[in-house]
């Protein structure tokens, strides 16, 4: 149990990222400014609207078995009193972006913002949306020179994008394009898609698995992905990309689409898991995984902070809706730090300078199955969801449950 812990206030994580490994400099955003909302929008045409499978990235714990139930949440939102549409959706753990990917391309929201604080995951969204081309081409040529070939070859190609980092003086278009490759080649030939160090590549250092090093690039499938997102972006349907941590991403939102604030914008949160994320994400919530962490490692009352700071800040300084999904860990339903309260309780200050409302919190628990589970394969498990939307629009049924 953690109710006794003192929570300080929360550090800028971004800082906090940076003493933990030095990141590379990359844009904040696609363009030098964050991209205006582009109106009126663009048709969504493209044979993947519709598809299950429509991020060109893998990602451990990828939430693409989850993304019909976020939509029927909020179509179920949409149309009501106090939602009367959804106008942006905003990722600020975009990962894999398989959940905001199938949502705007269903037609369930108008557009989203993707953000990460992780400098890889981040030059990867901003090329394949804005440079689509130069990244099917790097991408086609990995293929064919290093991955295709196999053996010693894909290895030590995979070797040199693990160690890889970008000089000082390569220009910052150059470098995001590097990182973005970086991040897809990790990504494709990596045990789970795991970007974080101890995983190694597919198939093993000897390659004497029937499941080699490239078993999971295939090159048509992803420049249709890549196509697919740079289309978007085309249309107008991805607003921007931001490499900001969530705090960042939730502040600012409000600074530059004031007039979506408060109900025409929803944040889709999906945080780094309670347990294991330092094994998972290069920038989980464990100190040893990236967010305020230190290069010991050292675990302890930190371990679980950030996510109380996450926490604090849903609770009590969002200044619009949310709907956050984590693994059911019964410790964030029962600790006051966490989500064990029933409604946002902001204080007086910022419900008069910032509006911050008192919406109720509505909590279901979700079947869901994970591909990042070790060797045991794909498991069953609850899926957490809490949400200020309109508590009645929230559906009640075998598919979304009442916490017991």
């Amino acid at each position: 149990m953690i109710e006794n812990v003192a929570v300080p206030p929360a550090a800028p994580l971004c800082d906090a990222h940076a003493a933990h490994v030095a990141a590379p400099a990359i844009p904040t955003h696609i363009l030098d400014n964050p991209r205006p909302l582009v109106s009126p929008l663009g048709i969504v045409d493209h044979a993947l609207m519709m598809s299950r499978y429509q991020s060109p990235l893998r990602y451990p714990g990828a939430k693409s078995s989850l993304a019909p139930v976020i939509a029927r949440i909020l179509d179920a939102a949409k149309g009501s009193r106090a939602v009367p549409e959804i106008n942006l959706l905003v990722e600020p753990f975009a990962g894999g972006a398989s959940a905001s990917l199938r949502l705007v391309g269903q037609g369930l929201v108008d557009r989203v913002l993707l953000a990460d604080v992780d400098p890889l995951v981040t030059a990867f969204w901003q090329t394949a949306a804005a440079d689509t081309e130069a990244l099917i081409d790097r991408m086609h040529d990995e293929w064919t020179r290093y991955v295709k070939p196999g053996g010693v070859t894909a290895v030590d190609r995979w070797d040199y994008w693990r160690s890889w980092v970008p000089t000082r003086k390569a220009k910052p278009a150059t470098v995001r394009l590097d990182l973005a490759t970086q991040c897809l080649f990790l990504n494709r030939t990596t045990f789970s898609g795991i970007l974080h160090g101890k995983a190694g590549p597919i198939g093993g250092r000897k390659q004497a698995s029937p499941y080699g090093i490239g078993c999971r690039w295939n090159p048509e499938a992803i420049e249709e992905r890549l196509r697919y997102v740079g289309h978007l972006y085309e249309v107008g349907r991805i607003v921007d990309v931001w490499h900001k941590d969530w705090q960042q991403t939730l502040d600012d939102v409000p600074s530059y689409y004031p007039q979506l604030i408060p109900s025409r914008v929803v944040a889709y949160l999906d945080p780094p898991y309670i347990e294991k994320a330092s094994h998972l994400y290069r920038t989980s919530f464990d100190p040893r995984g990236g967010y305020g962490g230190n290069r010991a490692g050292k675990a302890g009352s930190d371990d679980h902070m950030l996510h109380m700071q996450l926490a604090g800040y849903l609770r009590t300084k969002a200044q619009f809706r949310w709907l956050l999904s984590y693994d059911n860990n019964p410790m964030l339903t029962e600790s006051t730090w966490l989500y064990a309260h029933t409604r946002m309780a902001p204080s007086r200050v910022d419900r008069e300078m910032l509006g911050v409302r008192s919406w109720p919190l509505t909590k279901r628990l979700v079947k869901t199955r994970y591909s990042a589970s070790g060797k045991t394969g794909k498991r069953n498990a609850d899926e957490l969801l809490i949400t200020t939307l309109p508590p009645s629009t929230v559906p009640v049924d075998h598919q979304l449950r009442e916490l017991p």
